[in-house]
This record gives C-alpha cells, structure tokens and sequence, in this order.
C-alpha cells in the first residue's frame, strides 16, 4: 500500500456534502491526514474518517496446512474471479458505446440505474445503484465509487 502523502487521493466525510466523499490531503502531521479538500464541492475541512467504514477487526488465521494436507490451487481464489467478474460486466456495458451515450457526472443532475456516466476523474462508468439519500453507485473500470447526486 502506498504511503499516504500530502496531495494524495483518501475517503473522507465531507462536512459540506454531509456524505463519505473521495478527497485531496492538503496537510499532514505525523504521518496522518490533518487538513484534506472536497473534489466533488472543493471545500476545505480538517480530515474525518469516512462514516461508513466497515469497523476492523483482527483476522484470525488457521495453523498451516501440513506439505500434504494442502488445498487443490487448481481455481483462482473467489475475490480474483469476482474482480476478474466485475471486469467483465464494465466492459460489456462501455465497450462500443458512443461518447453521446454517456452523461457528464455532475452533483447537479439526477441519475438513474443503468444509466452511462461519464466523470472528468475516473473516466466511463454506469450507474449501478441509487439510493434515497442522495448518493448513486457507480461502477467504473477501476471499481465502484459512491458519488452524490440531485435527488427528484
């Protein structure tokens, strides 16, 4: 994982947007996020860790498996195929769309499901979910990103 600098892309709580957003750092002191800025609404506030980041709890592994007890390698491991999935379903929905296909993202427009996005950052993308609460699901070809649209 790469260190986390100032100028670096981290989710953030927007104190403006009020949602989980993805934002620049602007300042950093021992080695954290102090100060970052909104890219979706540009404003500046001091970091706050996402709300809805999944709490981390500690991994408990197995013992290994003994040199002859181990499990078959013969299939990938399920998060590669489910990423190697979600590849392939991006791909299906952009490939040989017409740029006029595809609408601009902005926080002022209203989204629907199935709909082509296409954002200035993160590039072609449809609309995967959205939600009441202002927020719309977008998949693009390097994942999922949650973005805040105009409800009604």
């Amino acid at each position: 994982m790469k260190a986390l600098t100032a100028g670096s892309e981290i989710d953030s709580w927007c104190t403006r947007c009020k949602m989980d957003l993805m934002h620049r750092i602007i300042a950093m002191h021992q080695g954290r996020p102090v100060r970052v800025i909104c890219q979706t609404c540009f404003s500046q506030h001091n970091y706050r860790a996402p709300r809805a980041a999944p709490k981390t709890r500690p991994v408990v592994g197995r013992a290994p498996a003994a040199a002859g007890n181990r499990p078959s390698t013969s299939r990938p491991p399920a998060r590669a195929r489910s990423e190697a999935d979600r590849r392939s379903e991006w791909e299906s929905r952009i490939a040989g769309q017409a740029l006029t296909a595809f609408t601009r993202y902005s926080m002022e427009r209203t989204f629907r499901e199935g709909q082509l996005v296409l954002h200035s950052k993160f590039g072609e993308g449809y609309v995967v979910d959205v939600r009441e609460d202002g927020k719309l699901s977008v998949m693009f070809r390097d994942g999922p990103r949650t973005l805040a649209h105009k409800i009604g």
